[in-house]
């Protein structure tokens, strides 16, 4: 009885909300189209046009304005989705995928910060606060990373990146504390997930243990084939609570004698077509990653509709389509044709 009266509302909120998700055919006619233009023309048929285009000057033409458009108009979605929550624990679940978004700016901060390359930090970064208040110029124009760690005081990121300074003033790469970031915000996650009802933690675990995975494949293939990491310096920073990707396994096949190895101890289960795609550039592997979490949230939707998976099933599939439009949106721009596109994309 709980479940139904947990998920009664929201259920039906979110499935109204599916409804208006983009259609494959228009996708498809996105992809086909000349160029940029006709592609923004197009997305005038969605509710993108109304949310997230229609107040946007016809002359310009930087796709950052209309990225971040398209993030907050995500942004702005969750929140309803927060507010329609009628439990606890959802609410402070769906706060949780709120905050991934500002994560991915502070990292980016952290970048810009640690290259002391002038840039326009409008370009790059949102206006307002997503989740806690972070004064992102004061941290790019940081002098040292003591600062940030002050700047960042009343945020549940000062931990993660205290944890992680050490190793970041030793080696001089933000990888540190990027990584200690997102094993902070998913420890964060899976400790939500523990309050959730024996049935929603199984779910939960299953979709976001994927994610997990899929950014511990991404960050061990990187280390191992663009930096040469040895494995004592990189299984520390092995997110717990993957579906099948642990220290363990890795460890018992990680080697610094080549790629091979490495690729053998995360091509597990369903990951197994990674050995495929290994010579390919990272964002197929990537595209491949999400395609398997895409598969489980399907799977999840199409079962007991009052659960926890009705919530994250939709926020990826939000995510997702935001995603592939942002990248048709940039591929058009740089005259890709659809063909070359298709590969690299996950349209449901």
């Amino acid at each position: 009885m709980r479940e139904l009266s947990t998920y009664s509302f929201i259920n039906a909120k979110i499935r109204a909300m599916m409804s208006f998700l983009i259609s494959p055919d228009l996708f498809s006619r996105m992809l086909e189209a000349e160029d940029v233009y006709n592609a923004l023309e197009l997305l005038k048929e969605s509710p993108y046009h109304k949310d997230a285009i229609e107040s946007i000057p016809k002359e310009i033409t930087d796709l950052r304005i209309i990225e971040k458009r398209f993030i907050k108009n995500d942004l702005d979605i969750y929140r309803k989705i927060y507010r329609a929550a009628s439990g606890k624990t959802e609410k402070e679940l769906m706060s949780l995928f709120i905050e991934k978004y500002e994560l991915e700016q502070l990292k980016t901060a952290l970048r810009i910060w640690n290259k002391k390359t002038p840039v326009n930090t409008n370009d790059f970064l949102l206006d307002g606060k997503i989740s806690f208040n972070i004064d992102y110029k004061k941290v790019i124009y940081a002098p040292n990373i003591e600062e940030i760690i002050i700047l960042l005081e009343d945020t549940p990121y000062r931990k993660p990146i205290l944890n992680a300074r050490d190793k970041f003033k030793e080696r001089g790469s933000t990888f540190y504390l990027e990584a200690s970031l997102d094993m902070d915000y998913y420890q964060r996650i899976l400790s939500c997930v523990e309050s959730l009802s024996p049935r929603d933690q199984e779910i939960a675990k299953r979709v976001i243990g994927i994610e997990i995975d899929a950014e511990n494949i991404n960050w061990l293939i990187r280390m191992r084939k663009y930096y040469s990491l040895a494995a004592g310096d990189i299984l520390e920073w092995v997110i717990p609570g993957g579906a099948r990707i642990n220290r363990e396994n890795v460890a018992s096949l990680y080697t610094t004698d080549g790629l091979t190895k490495i690729v053998d101890s995360v091509a597990l289960g369903p990951y197994a077509k990674i050995r495929e795609l290994i010579e390919e550039n990272m964002p197929l592997i990537e595209n491949f990653l999400h395609e398997v979490l895409l598969k489980e949230v399907k799977r999840t939707l199409s079962g007991y509709p009052f659960t926890i998976g009705v919530i994250l099933g939709y926020v990826v599939l939000k995510r997702n389509e935001s995603k592939n439009i942002v990248s048709v949106l940039y591929a058009k721009n740089l005259g890709f044709k659809k063909e070359e596109l298709s590969s690299l994309l996950n349209i449901c």
